[in-house]
């Protein structure tokens, strides 16, 4: 990417950036300023529900002032001054938007105490009756925007900047070698699939720490209920980032994976012990006839993820009740072959040739309960290629999805 090319992308990144940050800061205002108008909503109709003006804001909270309108403009009662020393109220754009069947809200400075205030209005039965309280230092600390929130969104901003210079550079490294042209669209489409799958993890437990912090009085069934949802979507985005790192260590550092003596059905074992509570959950048995003294040489890391993924994709995919049947084929120019299979759903025909596809998840009524990151296939095949063999999907008989791979033994 040359320089002229970057520097376009930057600043045309950095208007993006400045338009949704803006677009945030205001969201968040108006969201802050319907906060304080709903208080002062409450106590409006708090006085309307008596005449007795002067004992009933005697019972509001220091600090609140309310005033008592006619439709006329005239001040009937003022809880601060008295209403024979206020001017007519019909210029004031709270009082107007009444007057037009809107309840009013405006933030500005009171010209009888000369002190800014935060008001709303609302008519009632003859009247229209305002509450305002001094838009003073906890107001305005409480309209300002949160500063984690403002941190954020500019460490996000910098981690972004800090990606695009990297993938620029390896781009730049080898815009010039067209056998890598293909290479270099995968990383642009990997880019860009990453960026969305992270968005909707992040968003939400945001959003759920928000709502806590924002209402700091909600019950405590309510608040340990949002906890866990935010806990449970960064659990979400822990699998995600592991899963682009375990890929992108594959693709582009293979040196850094060391090989050894694996024993596959012990490495199978392990996996099903793991995963046995959710196996147990949806009602799945395992059928594991691979001999215990089969071997290869390989990645204990990569072949346990290779197992794992496929025992992963049959409990969120094929359903319940269904079996899991792993064995070993035998050896073929040098390689280990082995199948695995469930007699679930399975997969439609044309989508066998994409279910290895970065971010690709199966469609189905119930794919929107799967929770992964899409990503676990794709890792199968790396991991297989990495060990110098192939795999293959295929409908397995009479229903059902069956996996037939193989793995160098050298």
């Amino acid at each position: 990417m040359n320089r002229k090319l970057w520097i376009w992308v930057i600043v045309a990144f950095s208007a993006f950036a400045s338009i949704m940050l803006g677009v945030e800061l205001m969201s968040e205002h108006n969201y802050k300023k319907s906060i304080l108008s709903s208080r002062l909503e409450g106590y409006a109709d708090i006085v309307s529900r008596t005449d007795d003006y002067f004992r009933t804001t005697s019972f509001l909270p220091d600090g609140i002032r309310v005033t008592v309108i006619g439709l006329n403009g005239n001040v009937v009662y003022d809880s601060f001054e008295s209403a024979d020393a206020l001017s007519n109220h019909l210029s004031r754009p709270e009082i107007a938007a009444c007057l037009e069947g809107k309840d009013g809200c405006s933030i500005r400075k009171s010209e009888t105490l000369g002190i800014e205030y935060i008001y709303y209005a609302r008519r009632y039965d003859g009247v229209i009756i305002r509450t305002a309280l001094p838009f003073e230092i906890n107001q305005k600390r409480f309209m300002h925007p949160d500063r984690m929130l403002l941190f954020t969104i500019l460490l996000l901003f910098a981690a972004t900047v800090m990606v695009i210079i990297l993938i620029s550079r390896r781009i730049n490294d080898e815009v010039d070698r067209e056998t890598n042209q293909k290479l270099q669209n995968q990383k642009k489409q990997m880019t860009n699939n990453i960026a969305h799958e992270l968005r909707t993890p992040v968003t939400s437990i945001r959003g759920y720490l928000e709502t806590l912090v924002n209402n700091p009085d909600m019950p405590a069934e309510r608040k340990e209920l949002f906890m866990e949802k935010a806990y449970l979507q960064t659990l979400r985005l822990s699998e995600l980032i592991r899963d682009i790192s375990l890929i992108t260590k594959i693709e582009e550092a293979p040196e850094l994976l060391s090989k050894g003596t694996v024993v596959i059905r012990k490495m199978t074992d392990d996996v099903t012990e793991e995963l046995s509570e959710a196996l147990k959950g949806q009602n799945i048995t395992v059928d594991n006839t691979i001999p215990e003294n089969v071997t290869v040489n390989g990645n204990a890391t990569l072949i346990y993820a290779i197992f794992k993924n496929f025992v992963e994709n049959t409990i969120r995919y094929a359903g319940s009740g269904v079996t899991i049947s792993m064995s070993y084929r035998g050896e073929s120019d040098g390689k280990a072959v082995f199948q695995y299979s469930d007699n679930g759903k399975g997969v439609a025909e044309d989508q066998l040739d994409r279910i290895f596809e970065r971010f690709f998840r199966i469609s189905s009524e119930d794919s929107h309960k799967a929770e992964g990151s899409g990503l676990g296939l794709s890792i199968v095949r790396n991991a297989i290629a990495f060990h110098g063999g192939t795999v293959k999907a295929s409908t397995f008989l009479p229903h059902g999805l069956m996996f037939t791979f193989s793995i160098g033994r050298d």
